[in-house]
């Protein structure tokens, strides 16, 4: 079995981090891993942003609680409450992924944020994909927020990542291979 193999067969959704930072280093690969996905006729049509400032994190999971409670969702807001108004889950790193409008922007954000969550596996850093943080850019702060993170307006929110060193472990989930449809020649 090949590494890049046990690599994607040993990942798990990770929700709590220790409080180390990430190395330049590891920055810098993981960068590279966003920019190195694919994407529908060589587009490109993406921004990766990366955010280590705890306190802008901290902004998107407020904006994420404003709007569940917009819409009047009392269990989901429960849910978000009950981790501390935690969406990122204490990571020291938030890559969120947005595209321009097409038929295919998210498609490549999902295979950008696998090359994220494979490297930072490869790296020994654990991550959570996140959906999440689309509720950030819905509301009415969603404008500001997009504007702060320096994010043009023809972009729209795709997919986030929390990355960082894992505090916890787990298991890798158990997949039921009758989910497998096979055409055999």
């Amino acid at each position: 079995m090949t590494a890049t193999i046990e690599t994607m067969l040993a990942r798990s959704s990770i929700r709590a981090y220790t409080d180390e930072k990430l190395t330049d280093e590891e920055l810098i690969l993981l960068k590279k891993a966003a920019l190195s996905a694919p994407t529908a006729m060589n587009r490109n049509d993406q921004r990766f942003v990366f955010v280590t400032d705890g306190a802008v994190i901290s902004k998107v999971e407020q904006e994420v609680i404003a709007g569940v409670k917009s819409k009047g969702d009392t269990v989901f807001l429960e849910r978000i409450l009950s981790r501390g108004g935690k969406v990122a889950y204490d990571a020291p790193l938030l890559v969120m992924i947005f595209g321009k409008p097409s038929r295919y922007a998210g498609i490549d954000a999902g295979i950008a944020v696998q090359n994220l969550a494979l490297a930072a596996k490869s790296l020994e850093l654990g991550s959570v994909i996140l959906g999440m943080p689309s509720i950030a850019f819905e509301g009415p702060g969603a404008a500001e927020l997009q504007k702060e993170l320096g994010v043009e307006p023809e972009f729209g929110f795709e997919i986030a990542i929390a990355i960082g060193h894992s505090a916890t472990e787990k298991t890798p989930h158990e997949w039921d291979e009758s989910h497998v449809i096979e055409i055999k020649a």
